[in-house]
């Protein structure tokens, strides 16, 4: 630009000099003054020329400028063995990782345009960090949105401040390292930078989430040199990194400068194609070499050997080719070039899948002619065919695999979209654990150590191009000029992954409409790739069908809201994607006559908050329709950054909290896992549904199970199966299988050896079975449990109830009525009716008035999908709004006293307890609802009161030992729970319902003398204990903000509505029909007995 701006003035000097005198317009006469007139023009041509150019950060047609062309993973090697080790710390490489010297500018205006020289002093500038986000750091604004762009839109222009870090690094070259080439790798930078070495200016690079590699070798000198890299926040590039997530910037993965010999294996891309019979496999190797110039390669060969995973070469011979033969490659005028220009049949090859991820070690090594070693390189490769087979059934090695997935954003709670390597491992460990076997790179491609762990560990990975460009819909996608765009994203995922066999499918992004760009990707793939299945869920709609329904016709909305089709998807994808289904979304879109292709919920279950309700039923559906593929849950951890208060107090912040603008508060806040790492409740229920064993009652009275074994590739014989028999919640048997080997997809009928078993009087007995690994492996040690159920045993004998003959006083007032012996104290409110204190031998059990309870602090899915919305001030203020319709008290023939309280919001609801007092001090309620149909539904049905928070030692026998819900619960077991009240709670990063368990026969609370309360349920009960009341938590937008009562809120009801959570924002987020709390009688009893 500085040249063309120079010449312009030279031309216009010029050309003044020889017209002072005339008036400008006079040099338009072409026949008189021609020179003049070309003068005149070039001078005009050559400004136009450079008021129209844009920003290299604001061009959507360029994308980089001297980067190297993207290749799949591999490092070089001087020798063979540690090749094959692939330990890269052995590689030629050199971290440059660590403190750079950082400068940041709010706005690009005040950029540094000079750092980058050789005598710039940087003494003043600070150290910061790389990898990192500057935003972590200090520098600028962590913004979370969603589909709101942080700028005006108008593409490719960045309409606000765009913020600027200039970095430098100082490093010394290896003295071996001199005649080599040498690249400098960056893993990924936010959004768009410039790179300078020794001075002198390289490069430029966008696109978040893929490496940028430069080749720096005429630009480095011996001893030290210098890096200088300028980072923008904004560039056009972001209008296709419109993600839900936090929006962080910088060098936020690993830098590296690799050197490699001068004749070096630039790429290579390998297939493991399976025979028919799923047996033996061709292995084709297409490598690349870049030869220096004025090197003579005749006589050099490349050369691949193969090793198993005890480090044997299973080749008889190494393949062999020459490197010129690969240089000089011959492409035909028609038809395909040879993919496999290295290939060989391997003969019934171990192979991979994510049950059993067996990996071989691929060598490939550059020889001389004289067969002297110059370079090795090596790469993990799995023998595995993915297919679609029928009609539309998802296959891996011939064997029909369902998707139990999740959707994975890069997070870290305290470094942001940078994560360290240990947290990325922790990721994939956690999945296995809890059986989750494939993960959405949601929505750009990961680290590639995250690939390289999912290739060892057995995950099936869904890798998505980092495109999405949500805020203007499908705009980009049907514009020529962002082709290139939407391109290179897609091409460079696919060179960077290629190898990887847990890479199962190709994405072409997220939320960014349909259009010519994404189908040229696609046909680019397909053609490169033909191995994995093309997904895209944006492309939806099959126009060319009689039967296709325009967006936005009402036809449309009710054929979507039906079955989500219209009535079939574009050829180009390979799947039918849709997300957030319900149930019966899901059910009707797989009963589609049209719809050959597998169907996969790409984001279904959304799990913000208190959510995943009704899981188990989706899997239901799931297994029962071979065309269903499974799913991605949304999402898998939630994106809160720790911070600490002033009080010292941690806390996970979500969008706002940072003052940024726009934001989408706490909808970041959606992970099965807890922004630490930290399993949440939901988790367990996956974990559950996911199991690969199933256990199925015969006959229990003799101990007959079936076991049904839902692996794929993998038998039982490495895993034992154990039995334990309980009685409420005591071990009285146990036991184990021996030698059960059952192979993948079969059943069987076994016999446990349970002794016979005399019932005793109100008890009740478990036997519980679980199936636990007998080995060691990446993710888990010896005794591992895999899969379990619990089933409750047919053998009972009723209780006798005790019989207590009463001696009680009853003292009535206009205010209370008092119930008492010389032990305790039961006080009711005249006025109201209600329970209004209960003191035993001096110590208050309950300080509270004991209250009907219709609500709960709402839940993320509460504010948006609850039906009764409209109605929640009423339900929120019915049990201060209950007016008292009659209060009696009678006392029975045993003595005990009987108080009938009856209230009632006239033609809405009536609400009758029955309270029954014993000298020993119990109570028993009886509670009886009815709710007109008007009025329907309450959150809960059940009652609250307080007690003092000295009984902080809580125990019950019922469901657990997480939380639980109606619509959560199948992984939840019957046994007795114990610990302190606040083990019970789980702080969801925005205050709301939690704490819940299901099936209580009854629970306590004691304090350290084993003094307190005891509540036994007529039938089995819901109950939570809280430090707060539910106005605290409603109020508090953060776990920091809860304060701690001297007194706890207990609650118990026979019913809470489902938590729900097939999304999170419309009517589709309410639990479905059988646990929702309906207009109709509930009645309950439970009996609040003191312990001492």
């Amino acid at each position: 630009m500085i040249f063309i701006l120079l010449f312009s003035c030279l031309v216009l000097f010029l050309l003044l000099s020889v017209t002072r005198t005339q008036p400008i317009f006079q040099l338009y006469n072409l026949k008189t003054k021609p020179l003049k007139c070309l003068s005149l023009f070039i001078f005009l041509t050559m400004m136009l020329s450079v008021n129209g150019q844009n920003n290299d950060w604001e061009n959507q047609e360029l994308i980089s400028v001297n980067k190297m062309q993207a290749r799949a993973t591999s490092y070089s090697y001087t020798t063979e063995s540690a090749s094959a080790k692939g330990d890269r710390k052995n590689a030629e490489l050199l971290s440059l990782d660590g403190d750079w010297k950082f400068s940041f500018e709010a706005d690009s205006k005040n950029r540094s345009l000079d750092f980058y020289k050789q005598d710039f002093d940087a003494s003043q500038w600070k150290n910061i960090e790389v990898p990192s986000c500057w935003e972590m750091k200090g520098y600028g604004t962590p913004i979370y949105t969603n589909v709101v762009y942080p700028f005006t839109p108008n593409p490719p222009f960045i309409d606000r401040e765009n913020p600027v870090g200039s970095y430098l690094k100082s490093f010394q070259l290896p003295e071996n390292w001199n005649e080599k080439s040498l690249v400098l790798h960056f893993a990924g930078v936010s959004s768009a930078f410039y790179v300078w070495v020794n001075g002198k200016k390289v490069g430029y690079s966008q696109g978040s989430r893929l490496p940028a590699e430069f080749d720096i070798t005429d630009f480095v000198t011996k001893g030290e040199n210098t890096i200088a890299v300028q980072v923008f926040r904004w560039s056009d590039g972001s209008y296709l990194e419109d993600q839900d997530h936090w929006r962080m910037s910088g060098i936020h993965r690993e830098v590296l400068l690799l050197a490699q010999p001068k004749v070096n294996i630039s790429d290579f891309f390998v297939r493991t194609n399976l025979d028919a019979n799923y047996e033996n496999a061709l292995l084709q190797i297409r490598p690349k070499v870049k030869v220096a110039k004025n090197i003579d390669i005749k006589g050099w060969n490349l050369e691949a050997k193969l090793f198993d995973s005890n480090s044997k070469n299973i080749l008889d011979q190494p393949l062999t080719i020459a490197i010129d033969k690969i240089v000089n490659e011959v492409y035909p005028p028609r038809d395909h070039v040879l993919f496999g220009l290295l290939q060989q049949e391997i003969v019934n090859p171990k192979k991979w899948s994510a049950e059993i991820p067996n990996l071989y070690t691929l060598v490939l090594n550059v020889t001389d002619n004289n067969g002297n070693l110059v370079e090795s390189r090596s790469t993990k490769i799995g023998f595995r065919e993915v297919e679609i087979v029928g009609d539309g059934v998802l296959k891996v090695n011939g064997k029909a695999v369902k998707l139990m997935g999740v959707n994975r954003h890069d997070h870290s709670d305290v470094g942001g979209k940078t994560m360290t390597r240990a947290e990325i491992k922790q990721d994939v460990e956690l999945m296995k654990q809890f059986n989750i076997n494939a993960v959405r790179t949601a929505h750009y491609p990961n680290d590639v150590y995250f690939y390289e762990l999912c290739d060892a560990y057995g995950i099936y990975v869904m890798d998505e191009a980092n495109i999405e460009s949500h805020g203007v819909g499908g705009q980009l996608a049907n514009d020529p000029t962002w082709n290139a765009s939407f391109m290179a994203r897609v091409i460079q995922m696919v060179e960077r992954d290629k190898n990887h066999p847990s890479v199962i499918s190709w994405s072409l992004g997220n939320e960014s409409g349909t259009g010519p760009n994404h189908a040229a990707a696609a046909g680019w793939v397909k053609d490169y790739d033909p191995t994995r299945f093309i997904h895209y869920e944006g492309a939806q709609g099959l126009p060319e069908s009689p039967l296709y329904n325009n967006f936005y016709t009402k036809a449309y909305q009710d054929r979507y809201n039906k079955d989500m089709s219209n009535p079939d998807d574009p050829s180009f994808v390979d799947v039918i994607s849709r997300m957030y289904p319900t149930l019966d979304q899901l059910q009707e879109l797989a009963k589609n006559p049209l719809i050959t292709r597998p169907i996969i919920a790409c984001e279904y279950a959304h799990a913000m908050g208190n959510s995943l309700g009704h899981f188990k039923e989706y899997w239901e559906i799931i297994r029962a329709n071979d065309k269903i593929a499974g799913g991605f849950i949304w999402d898998w951890i939630d994106q809160g950054i720790k911070q600490t208060d002033k009080s010292g107090q941690d806390y996970f912040a979500y969008g706002g909290d940072f003052g940024d603008k726009p934001n989408l508060a706490n909808f970041c806040i959606n992970g099965i896992i807890a922004s630490d790492r930290t399993p949440k409740p939901q988790i367990y229920e996956c974990k559950y549904v996911f199991q690969p064993v199933t256990f199925t009652a015969i006959d229990l009275e003799k101990g007959s199970i079936t076991i049904n074994n839902r692996f794929n590739f993998e038998s039982t014989k490495d895993y034992r199966f154990v039995w334990t028999v309980s009685e409420d919640g005591k071990e009285i048997q146990n036991g184990s299988i021996a030698n059960l080997d059952l192979e993948a997809g079969s059943s069987k009928d076994v016999n446990l050896s349970i002794k016979s078993i005399k019932p005793k009087a109100g008890k009740e007995y478990w036997l519980r079975i679980s199936m636990i690994s007998t080995k060691e492996n990446l993710y888990s040690k010896i005794g591992f449990e895999v899969a379990k159920e619990q089933f409750k045993l047919p053998f009972e004998k009723s209780a006798e109830a005790a019989v207590v003959i009463s001696k009680l006083s009853v003292e009535k007032n206009e205010k209370d009525i008092t119930i008492s012996t010389k032990n305790f104290e039961v006080k009711f409110n005249a006025s109201s009716g209600v329970l209004s204190g209960y003191n035993y031998k001096g110590a208050v059990l309950i300080n509270s008035e004991l209250k009907s309870n219709f609500w709960r602090p709402q839940t993320d899915n509460d504010q948006r999908g609850w039906k009764s919305q409209n109605l929640a001030k009423f339900w929120r203020t019915a049990p201060d709004s209950l007016s008292l319709v009659s209060l009696n008290s009678e006392t029975l023939k045993n003595g005990d006293i009987q108080v009938t309280v009856q209230q009632e919001i006239k033609n809405k609801i009536q609400f009758k307890q029955v309270y029954t007092i014993n000298g020993l001090g119990s109570i028993h309620i009886g509670n009886t609802l009815n709710i007109d149909e008007s009025v329907a539904m309450p959150v809960r049905v059940g009652t609250t009161f307080n007690t003092p928070n000295t009984y902080n030692n809580m125990s019950y026998y019922g469901k657990g030992p997480w939380e639980n819900y109606s619509d959560r619960s199948a992984a939840a077991e019957i046994d007795v729970y114990s610990g302190k009240v606040e083990s019970f709670l789980h702080n969801y990063v925005k205050p709301q319902e939690n704490g819940n368990r299901t099936e209580v026969r009854w629970f306590s609370l004691k304090n350290n003398k084993e003094s307190g309360i005891k509540i036994i349920g007529d039938t089995p009960l819901s109950i939570s204990v809280w430090p707060w009341e539910t106005k605290q938590i409603e109020k508090a937008l953060h776990t920091n903000e809860l304060k701690p009562n001297n007194y706890y809120t207990v609650n118990v009801d026979m019913v809470q509505l489902g938590v729900g959570g097939a999304d999170t924002w419309s009517m589709k987020s309410l639990t479905i029909e059988k646990y929702r709390l309906n207009a109709k009688t509930y009645t309950y009893g439970y009996t609040i007995v003191p312990v001492k």
